[in-house]
């Protein structure tokens, strides 16, 4: 088990400040009757709807940052989740709505986790990652468990901490195995673990990973499947292959990969494509394809330009081509690229 440094939870820090005191914490919209209509009262009873319709709230956000990517959606996610604990710490529920209470404020802190480390805000990140996994063990929350310490694999490995990433994704196995997981996530945790695997460099347990997450993705989907493993389709599994051969230096191998995941990307999720096509321009100047790696992030700057793409990872990932791409400016359309990446990173 990973040390998880403590943090206070929300509700313990929260008391020191306001609660929806303006800015950001506000409360939900279609929540602001409610508030004022709670803050008189001492009486306040929680309605099975309304945690229905934060769960569906919830769902939503996932669904969008699947779509756009995570830099809109952690201020209005965090002001949901400190509305969930306003529940908890001051309504009135019977025992089972308080566990439906706890699973939905756990499920909004590991996607307020995984919404501030797609908007690159990797300490607030983390955080809540580890909020939301001491919150998992408190409660033997084995599936939240499970997908917190997917996202703190994936994050590890972003950061270069290739041995963290693997021992959180080794963790997340286990977890996995306490509720019998289907078999889209446990091929979602070994395609994590095979991502620590390249980072550090070792061939041989990235491919040993690599073949297990596609033996599981091959025996299909379950109706057991998590809503935060349905991102896991072909081109994404096909996506982070390519990643990982990248990171182990298979540039030819990882360009292959990723041109084909590219072409195998659903285009309304633009920011899964986009990350895809900064990793294949990164592939493609490796293997010393300069016309590609142009052509792979020219689309990607039109995702963030027309397709509404939000994310600081696949912003950074630009970054990379930019510098990679640098030492070839005279080449054709290298220029032109380089200061259309300036214009949309800056």
């Amino acid at each position: 088990m990973p040390v998880v440094t403590p943090v206070p939870l929300i509700e313990q820090s929260a008391a020191a400040i306001p609660l929806f005191s303006g800015g950001d914490q506000d409360p939900p919209p279609w929540l602001a009757q409610t508030t004022t209509d709670v803050a008189s009262s001492a009486d306040w009873k929680i309605a099975e709807d309304e945690v229905d319709l934060l769960r569906e709230a919830a769902d939503d956000m996932d669904a969008q940052d699947q779509q756009f990517g995570g830099n809109r959606l952690w201020r209005p996610t965090r002001a949901h989740l400190l509305w969930v604990h306003h529940m908890i710490d001051r309504g009135i529920y019977d025992d089972q709505l308080g566990q439906q209470l706890h699973a939905l404020a756990g499920k909004f802190t590991t996607s307020l986790g995984w919404f501030s480390y797609d908007a690159g805000l990797h300490g607030q990140a983390r955080q809540y990652f580890s909020e939301a996994l001491n919150a998992a063990m408190l409660t033997g929350d084995d599936v939240l468990s499970s997908r917190t310490l997917s996202n703190m694999a994936r994050q590890a490995v972003d950061l270069n901490k290739g041995r963290e990433a693997i021992r959180f994704a080794r963790l997340a196995q286990t977890h996995a195995g306490m509720w019998s997981a289907p078999t889209r996530v446990t091929a979602l945790l070994a395609i994590r673990e095979a991502q620590g695997h390249a980072r550090v460099g070792d061939a041989f347990n990235c491919e040993s990973a690599i073949k297990r997450a596609w033996k599981e993705w091959d025996r299909g989907t379950d109706d057991r499947d998590p809503d935060w493993t349905t991102f896991l389709n072909q081109a994404e599994l096909v996506c982070l292959e390519g990643m990982c051969r990248l990171d182990l230096g298979q540039t030819a191998r990882a360009q292959k990969l990723l041109a084909q995941s590219e072409k195998l990307q659903d285009v309304a999720h633009s920011r899964n494509r986009g990350m895809c096509l900064g990793r294949l321009a990164t592939a493609a100047i490796g293997a010393g394809d300069i016309d590609h790696s142009v052509d792979a992030a020219s689309k990607a700057i039109g995702l963030i330009r027309t397709a509404g793409m939000s994310s600081t990872r696949a912003a950074q990932q630009l970054k990379i081509v930019h510098d990679g791409l640098a030492p070839h400016h005279r080449a054709r359309g290298v220029g032109d690229l380089l200061e259309e990446i300036r214009a949309v990173v800056a």
